[in-house]
């Protein structure tokens, strides 16, 4: 084999995926918000999610969600509260302060996505997104950050 390992496609993917995940970490610290906590709060904006539902739709397993939703309980960010629906669950909302730090989130974590594509062209950043968006499509599992 040729191919040096470093040169391969899967490993520079995680080399990558380590690269952005240190520009998306820095660019929320200021909000003590980390990516799996941005990504809950983005998964129950619009509607309150049980544990195991945030779980299955996060691909986070439950220790670490329980410790997500501990610290967003501690930033005010978020709340659990029995089900009006079924009163063996407990389902997640979030607070109006957890609503506008996943807005600044958002903002700032576009602005990371911008510096850390910077090196490629706007053509070359749409077919970069199209190829990893077929990649995610294709059932791989959600990664845990």
């Amino acid at each position: 084999m040729d191919e040096r390992m470093e040169t391969s496609t899967g490993y520079l993917l995680v080399k990558l995926g380590g690269a952005a995940g240190g520009y998306f970490d820095r660019s929320t610290e200021s909000l003590g918000l980390r990516p799996r906590h941005v990504r809950v709060l983005d998964r129950i904006r619009s509607d309150s999610l049980s544990q195991q539902d945030l779980c299955r739709l996060t691909g986070m397993d439950r220790t670490t969600m329980v410790a997500v939703l501990d610290d967003l309980e501690r930033l005010g960010y978020a709340r659990r509260e029995a089900s009006p629906t079924d009163r063996r669950k407990h389902v997640v909302t979030p607070t109006d302060e957890g609503l506008a730090a996943l807005k600044e989130a958002a903002v700032l974590m576009r602005k990371a996505e911008v510096a850390f594509l910077a090196p490629l062209s706007a053509t070359e950043q749409k077919q970069l997104n199209a190829l990893v968006s077929r990649l995610a499509e294709a059932g791989l599992p959600i990664c845990e950050t």
